[in-house]
């Protein structure tokens, strides 16, 4: 085991290291352009959407990219297992492959059976959909997380800038392709689904085209191989702590929203709303491509028990991360006032968002960093401690927020999200410590310190000029 892990690694290093600055930087910055492309879209063009559609369509425009976002998150856990394995494995594996089909295979089994059911329960149900719109919603949901998949190899074997650049684009042309539609043909439902299916239809085939390209290279057809029915169920078994993992998540980060709107008031959830949008622009624009350049760098060397090579990538991973998250965040926290007041331009609301942001900040900011433990984790494979402390930490916030917002206290609900993202870190980190407690490497420790030391270093200036802003 040792003596193959050292031979690999000594294949695999001129890929990291020969990489220029030049290069690594591009592939940031492409990582960072296809989280804009959704930003685009949400600022510029779904308020056209809203104008054309009405408030009703709309609504149930809004309903459906709600949907989106959650399934493709719900995903069984395929896209991170693809992203894991294909990063672990040598370049061009056959096995890569087979994952990644088999990724697919397991996501259209499981569309196909929703398909199923949902025309078989549609005359049952009280929906603003035809049969005709429902099954192309579904279409439209199969294509993009099956485009997901594909994202998650391309990622996995590091190419970044051919992953970002498929992404920005089609997010971007789904979005103009659907409102021009609705401009040139009609501003109807049918119209928008339509376009959004096509558009997603072609983002996914040509993603799987680059995709196959890039894991069956160098291979002939027939060593490829392919999976059987059996091999599929039990890559769908490894994946239900994952599945677990992303219910627990996905409801922790929405049902507060309802239980905001359903046991305060509607009213009540407007600045709750706009503040935890605003607050979690660290996890998701700033950490995230972090993460996700970093991530298979990682896998690869905890999946070759390559502990030197480990912890030689963890330094500027923690380095990355902590400067490119934690300094934004304290300067948002600080100058949140007045940020806020000129984004919204009602300084009534802005001055509750503003108290919001004050309180769930922090704890958004400390939860940023838990993608270094959570890389750990998926490297060691230890979904079944993921899962379990997702669904224990989702059940005491929903709990926590339930109570809360019984007596219309949205402040202490803040407080509880803010513990939720920071305990969700510190339990993570603890885990990746514990489970190195026996290797004379310890890289989970030693990124903690780095990181805790770097926190310290950037936020002990910030804190004075704060003080001096205050005070002075």
């Amino acid at each position: 085991m040792n003596r193959q892990s050292k031979s690999v690694v000594q294949v695999a290093a001129p890929e990291v290291v020969g990489r220029s600055i030049a290069g690594r930087s591009l592939d940031i910055a492409m990582l960072y352009a296809s989280k804009t492309g959704a930003v685009l879209v949400g600022v510029l063009i779904l308020p056209q959407f809203n104008r054309l559609l009405g408030a009703e369509q709309f609504g149930i425009v809004a309903l459906i990219l709600s949907f989106q976002a959650l399934l493709i998150v719900l995903d069984l856990g395929m896209s991170t297992m693809v992203g894991r394995d294909i990063a672990a494995l040598d370049a061009h594996a056959p096995q890569a492959y087979r994952t990644w089909r088999m990724a697919e295979t397991v996501l259209s089994v499981m569309y196909a059976a929703l398909a199923l059911v949902a025309l078989l329960a549609w005359p049952l149900l009280d929906v603003s959909l035809s049969q005709a719109q429902l099954l192309g919603v579904l279409l439209l949901f199969w294509a993009l997380t099956m485009q997901n998949i594909c994202q998650s190899g391309l990622l996995a074997r590091r190419h970044f800038v051919e992953a970002g650049g498929l992404q920005l684009l089609g997010v971007l042309i789904r979005g103009l392709a659907t409102w021009l539609s609705m401009l040139w043909i009609e501003a109807s439902l049918s119209v928008f689904i339509i376009s959004q299916t096509l558009c997603a239809l072609l983002q996914f085939g040509v993603t799987h085209m680059r995709c196959h390209q890039r894991l069956a290279s160098k291979h002939p057809q027939e060593s490829l191989g392919s999976a059987s029915l059996r091999d599929c169920w039990q890559f769908a078994i490894r994946g239900r702590s994952l599945m677990l993992f992303g219910l627990a998540g996905a409801a922790v980060m929405q049902l507060d929203k309802v239980l905001i709107s359903s046991l305060v008031s509607p009213a009540a959830l407007a600045p709750y709303f706009l503040s935890s949008l605003l607050c979690l622009t660290p996890l998701s624009f700033l950490a995230g491509p972090i993460a996700q350049f970093f991530q298979p760098r990682v896998v690869r060397a905890i999946s070759l028990g390559d502990n030197t090579g480990t912890t030689r990538v963890m330094e500027p991973f923690v380095s990355a991360l902590v400067l490119l998250t934690i300094v934004p965040t304290a300067a948002l926290w600080i100058f949140r006032a007045p940020i806020i007041g000129i984004w919204l331009g009602m300084p009534d609301q802005a001055q509750v968002v503003a108290h919001y942001t004050g309180i769930l900040l922090p704890g958004i900011g400390l939860g940023a960093l838990g993608f270094i433990p959570y890389v750990i984790l998926v490297g060691k494979q230890d979904y079944r401690f993921q899962a379990r402390l997702s669904v224990v930490l989702t059940a005491m916030t929903l709990g926590g927020t339930a109570g809360f917002a019984l007596f219309g206290q949205v402040e202490a609900i803040c407080w509880v999200y803010a513990a939720y993202h920071g305990l969700s870190t510190i339990l993570s980190w603890g885990r990746c410590i514990y489970l190195e407690r026996d290797n004379s490497h310890r890289f989970a420790e030693q990124a903690g310190i780095r990181a805790m030391k770097l926190v310290l270093l950037l936020i002990a200036p910030i804190l004075m000029f704060a003080i001096a802003l205050n005070y002075f």
